[in-house]
């Protein structure tokens, strides 16, 4: 039983990878070297633009952190 069922998931997956295969009209509607197209522009981004330098620190007490970080409500 579990043969049958593997066998027709199997065919399920072969059936719909073929089907999924893109036609060659759609990949022949430009030539890649189509000197029309352009490119786009590259700016320069740091890697480490948004680095912050972090220090370890000592525990805090947690309880009060999420008192602090809930969201504050007017029947509180």
């Amino acid at each position: 039983m579990k043969i049958a069922a593997l066998l027709a998931v199997a065919s399920a997956l072969v059936g719909a990878g073929c089907a999924a295969t893109p036609r060659l009209a759609d990949m022949a509607a430009e030539p890649a070297a189509n000197p029309s197209f352009g490119t786009a522009s590259v700016n320069y981004r740091s890697v480490l633009g948004s680095y912050q330098h972090r220090e370890p620190v000592d525990p805090k007490n947690w309880r009060q952190l999420n008192e602090d970080l809930a969201p504050k409500g007017e029947d509180s």
